[in-house]
């Protein structure tokens, strides 16, 4: 069965009737320094929301926001310190970030493509966003490939870019859905896949000069937000922001 990639996109990230969407975002964090076997860093936990507003009838606009929390990798908490391995200096860690208002925005392209345009993100400058859509067996796979200058988040947050502290970066989210599901009318349907971020090593981590990259890799699922998918981190981000939360759900900061 052959689908519309524009339709597939739409209803797997977001929904087609414009309803607001949530992306859990579970990953690990870690630095390769050449030499060593790599490093574990910390886990990161991160609910993002996407909106989905018609422009046309062959594009539309994602606005996006997320909060994220940090743990230590040995006790599961909020970190307090991290202790480098190499150099054995305690250093203070990032403890939570968020990022946002941003969006972009699709449209029908050639041949049946999709491609991203509009691009805004509040801690980073996009260079190229592509996207591809393939149908494996059951399953249909979206693939978005971002490469972008972007900040990375520590103790403060995240730092503008207009900081100097931001750098080249390469983004892969890769999600599935049932293409049976898919067959089907409803505005949304459930989704699941992988990510991950390449990036310098952020200097806060203290490696120095050694040689390093830094790697953020996890799993991205698609879910209602009550009751919430990872109720742990949901507790965590609403006693860190608890400005964001109202009646026990997430309020995003649209403006």
């Amino acid at each position: 069965m052959t689908f519309d990639s524009f339709d597939v996109y739409r209803r797997t990230l977001a929904s087609r009737d414009e309803t607001t969407s949530a992306w859990w975002y579970l990953g690990t964090t870690t630095v390769a320094v050449d030499g060593h076997p790599e490093i574990v860093v910390s886990h990161v936990e991160t609910v993002m929301i996407y909106g989905s507003q018609s422009l046309s009838d062959d594009s539309f606009r994602v606005p996006w926001w997320e909060i994220g929390v940090f743990r230590d990798a040995i006790t599961g908490e909020v970190p307090t310190g991290w202790v480098n391995p190499i150099t054995g200096v305690v250093i203070e860690p990032a403890q939570k970030f968020e990022e946002g208002p941003s969006g972009f925005s699709i449209r029908r392209s050639t041949g049946g493509a999709i491609e991203m345009f509009d691009a805004v993100q509040a801690f980073a400058s996009l260079e190229s966003g592509e996207i591809t859509v393939a149908e494996i067996g059951e399953r249909v796979c979206v693939t978005q490939v971002e490469r972008k200058t972007r900040s990375f988040p520590g103790k403060d947050g995240i730092p503008d870019l207009s900081a100097g502290e931001g750098s080249r970066s390469k983004t892969v989210l890769q999600w599935f859905a049932d293409a049976a599901e898919l067959a089907g009318d409803a505005p949304s349907v459930h989704a699941t896949g992988m990510y991950s971020l390449e990036i310098a090593t952020p200097a806060w981590l203290g490696f120095g000069d050694l040689p390093s990259r830094f790697m953020v890799k996890g799993l991205m699922v698609k879910a209602p937000l009550e009751p919430p998918l990872n109720p742990r981190g949901w507790a965590d981000l609403q006693r860190l922001y608890p400005q964001y939360f109202a009646n026990g759900r997430i309020q995003p900061r649209w403006g």
